[in-house]
């Protein structure tokens, strides 16, 4: 579980906020649970001093998309949908933004292996779609494993800030196609057998899926994630691509 959370549970506290007029936290009641890569500079969010608040519960631990886990996997609440979340630049991050150039392509190849499940939510096919020429960038620090052009960002909102002038994402499930939503980023968002964009994706975006029920197995490598993986071929990513580029160049 990563910044993804954070950046669906902004959008909770967003909805919160407008319903109700006051600020957020999140958490039980007591504790109060905070991210400043996703709630730096947000306005709706309230500080730990705060009293007349509302309290949402999205926070590590306790995540509205998710019913539990039985035997080795997530059980994913049909009932929750996420909403759009929001990042907020600060005015010297903004600067930065405002100097950006170029017409690009983020591309997120990489799952992060800190994790044994996130294995179950790569794709096999970039090697083959990087040889395309398309203005492809990647994102990431000095450790990240660079499959194509490769921009330096140290740390996430260093990311977020490329990803905001970006005129199209391409990537899994993940905080990058979360961020992209938030940033209203067009995106192709590859799902294979472990999650599906009913539970965790947006309908702004490209969603390429087969519309089966994901497995969530989060303690290994799973076969069926392999498998759903592999049925998606580089011709529909690409087609998929193609047609959301040549949208953004009109």
């Amino acid at each position: 579980m990563g910044l993804g959370d954070w950046l669906m549970a902004s959008g909770d506290a967003k909805e919160a906020n407008e319903r109700t007029g006051k600020k957020v936290k999140l958490g039980d009641g007591v504790r109060m649970s905070w991210n400043n890569d996703i709630f730096a500079n947000n306005p709706r969010m309230a500080s730990n001093s705060d009293t007349d608040v509302v309290w949402v519960k999205n926070y590590q631990g306790h995540r509205p998309y998710l019913k539990g886990t039985k035997n080795g996997r997530l059980l994913f609440n049909d009932d929750y949908k996420p909403k759009v979340g929001e990042i907020y630049f600060s005015n010297e991050e903004q600067k930065v933004i405002d100097k950006i150039r170029g017409n690009y392509i983020v591309v997120e190849p990489n799952v992060k292996k800190i994790y044994a499940h996130t294995v179950n939510k790569a794709w096999h096919g970039w090697e083959e779609l990087f040889k395309h020429d398309l203005p492809w960038i990647q994102l990431g620090d000095v450790t990240t494993e660079k499959k194509t052009t490769w921009v330096e960002t140290p740390t996430f909102r260093n990311a977020l800030q490329v990803l905001s002038k970006a005129k199209l994402f391409v990537g899994t499930d993940g905080g990058l196609h979360h961020a992209a939503a938030a940033l209203g980023i067009p995106s192709v968002v590859i799902w294979t057998g472990f999650t599906s964009p009913r539970h965790l994706g947006y309908d702004t975006h490209r969603n390429i899926h087969d519309g089966s029920e994901p497995c969530g197995t989060y303690d290994g490598v799973c076969q069926h994630c392999l498998l759903k993986s592999k049925a998606i071929s580089v011709e529909q990513v690409l087609d998929a691509i193609n047609t959301e580029w040549h949208r953004t160049q009109r």
